[in-house]
């Protein structure tokens, strides 16, 4: 089974989950490519197809491809946008016969790009070709939205990037689900800067992930600690786990020798008394 996109057969259900970039990328090879979707698409036989989609898009013609392979298949499809439709995956996601848009995703559509060297000539031919492309895809958003020619080819001039509900107002869409968990788009970022859109919403942000051990152990390195010392206080106690916990009250005082006893029995407590002796047997200043 590739890595780029999953499909599974449960009875008379089949689901497709694509979540990467469409085509093959230069550089890495990674991307879902229309030769590799339709071998696998080709063993389907259930009636339902229940298609799930976080993609920054990708290659014109690999989508368009992957689009076609979906109408054509005699199942009723149902297209999820669980995260990001953008681009040629906007087109993609209106194989469906239902379009069901999480209420928190986002869907992008703007004009095809590419780049050409040559003459001027070659330039100017190139230029005709992407006005085709274009108008195929427009075609593709007229047919699902009804709306005019000219409405869409100004959308995608501007590179429209819809929410949910605005999707819906527009026809995208046919209904609003749930929300998704958004960070799974993060990793696109970097994909659709590279492809030069321009509009990249702020909404789409990594989750802060919890430092590693080896985070934590540069952290105390970074303020005195050696490498042996800082693994040492590592090893005591200070684990690579963190929890989100709500500011509790301060305590009232307690009497002296109760504080004491309590900082006696507490284990964070004794790692500082521990740090601050390493430090300061190697000259460095007490807390």
């Amino acid at each position: 089974m590739k890595t780029w996109f999953k499909i599974e057969n449960k009875g008379s259900v089949a689901e497709i989950w694509i979540y990467e970039q469409i085509g093959e990328d230069f550089w890495d090879g990674s991307g879902i490519t229309a030769k590799g979707f339709q071998k696998e698409l080709a063993e389907i036989k259930a009636s339902q197809i229940d298609l799930h989609i976080n993609s920054p898009g990708g290659l014109v013609f690999d989508g368009i491809t992957i689009y076609n392979l979906l109408k054509n298949h005699p199942a009723n499809v149902t297209t999820y946008i669980d995260g990001l439709a953008a681009s040629i995956a906007s087109v993609i996601a209106l194989a469906g016969d239902k379009v069901v848009m999480a209420e928190n995703a986002l869907f992008m559509i703007h004009k095809a790009s590419g780049m050409v060297m040559g003459t001027s000539d070659d330039m100017r031919d190139f230029a005709e070709k992407l006005d085709k492309v274009n108008g195929s895809i427009a075609t593709t958003y007229q047919t699902k939205t009804k709306k005019e020619e000219a409405e869409i080819n100004d959308l995608m001039a501007a590179e429209t990037w819809m929410t949910a509900t605005e999707a819906l107002d527009f026809g995208f869409v046919d209904e609003i689900a749930g929300e998704a968990d958004m960070a799974a788009c993060a990793k696109f970022v970097p994909v659709m800067a590279k492809a030069g859109f321009q509009h990249i919403p702020g909404s789409i942000q990594a989750r802060k992930e919890k430092p590693t051990a080896r985070e934590a152990e540069k952290a105390l390195r970074d303020v005195g600690f050696n490498q042996r010392d800082a693994k040492a206080i590592l090893a005591e106690g200070i684990k690579d786990v963190q929890r989100d916990v709500e500011p509790t009250p301060e305590p009232p005082p307690e009497p002296q020798r109760d504080v004491a006893r309590q900082r006696l029995n507490d284990p964070a407590y004794n790692l500082l008394l521990k740090g601050e002796k390493l430090l300061k047997s190697q000259g460095g200043k007490g807390i």
